[in-house]
């Protein structure tokens, strides 16, 4: 697992917490593929490509808000 982040610094919950296996549940959906109906699988790939999408927005929220916003006039 990576470093935790310096004192003072934001943690990133996508990156620095147990949610970030969740982005692998595919991986196990497809290894027990053979086992499981295929409704499980297919649910984790939901699951993770939730965590991408939130990932990215979250990711994405950031960046902007590193931005003034432009003037309306």
């Amino acid at each position: 697992m990576s470093e935790p982040p310096p004192r003072g610094a934001e943690r990133d919950i996508f990156r620095d917490t147990w949610v970030r296996y969740l982005g692998y549940a595919n991986e196990v959906g497809e290894a027990f593929r053979s086992l499981v109906p295929a409704a499980v699988v297919w649910l984790s790939y939901g699951v993770s490509s939730s965590y991408v999408l939130a990932d990215a927005v979250d990711k994405g929220k950031k960046a902007g808000d590193c931005f003034l916003p432009l003037p309306l006039d």
